[in-house]
């Protein structure tokens, strides 16, 4: 591809569906695994096409550990409950809730709780992080940022449309899952920028939601 196209918004929308085709071709389908490194891998090309690498989307070493562990701590803990109350006020709204059998196998499995953390770790907070935030969030805001516009503006426009791809690929839910999970991505980026994007903030965020919903699940403990 020429650089000059790749660095065009047009270049940059053609990246994103490139990217993200194998997830949703596999979006109900045993292969979805696949489909997220497949994803992961067509991520990293498209970084290596502008002469980049993940360390500069946020795969790098804190400047500050302290820092970035104290605000992603922080933020997670606010986001925990806050997500709940979300996710109540939708299932009053739409009186479902959210669809959660794909984790039924955890309810009281010791051997599926640690199964299951591991791929949480690894392809929610790791994989999904990388691609979210990593390359989705940093590649919308390149497409819509204009000369003289407001970046808050900016990267809250592109934090949106990222959390409706996160609601949407995760539409086995319901809509209390699709609208609960977009919320909870929002919460991630925001940690990102917090962060100075750093991915690892998000990731370690991530993986400590999720490992307390799984926890949760296990224990049967209501979600709200």
């Amino acid at each position: 591809m020429n650089i000059k196209f790749i660095e065009s918004w047009q270049g940059r929308l053609l990246q994103i569906l490139i990217v993200f085709l194998p997830p949703v071709f596999f979006l109900k389908n045993v292969y979805l695994f696949l489909g997220m490194v497949l994803s992961l891998l067509l991520a990293w090309a498209m970084i290596r096409l502008q002469n980049k690498t993940w360390q500069d989307v946020g795969l790098r070493k804190p400047e500050h550990f302290g820092r970035l562990l104290l605000i992603t701590l922080i933020a997670t803990a606010i986001l925990l409950p806050l997500s709940h109350v979300i996710i109540d006020a939708v299932k009053n709204l739409t009186g479902t809730v959210p669809n959660l059998e794909a984790f039924a196998v955890l309810r009281g499995n010791i051997a599926a709780l640690a199964g299951g953390l591991v791929i949480a770790w690894i392809f929610g907070a790791f994989i999904e992080e990388l691609l979210f935030r990593g390359f989705l969030l940093n590649t919308l805001y390149k497409v819509l940022a204009k000369e003289g516009s407001l970046q808050w503006f900016t990267w809250s426009v592109a934090i949106f449309i990222t959390s409706v791809f996160v609601g949407i690929g995760h539409s086995y839910q319901g809509i209390v899952g699709m609208v609960g999970t977009g919320f909870i991505a929002v919460g991630f980026s925001i940690i990102y920028l917090l962060n100075r994007r750093n991915l690892w903030s998000c990731i370690l965020a991530h993986g400590l939601y999720d490992t307390v919903a799984f926890i949760q699940v296990y224990a049967e403990v209501s979600m709200g």
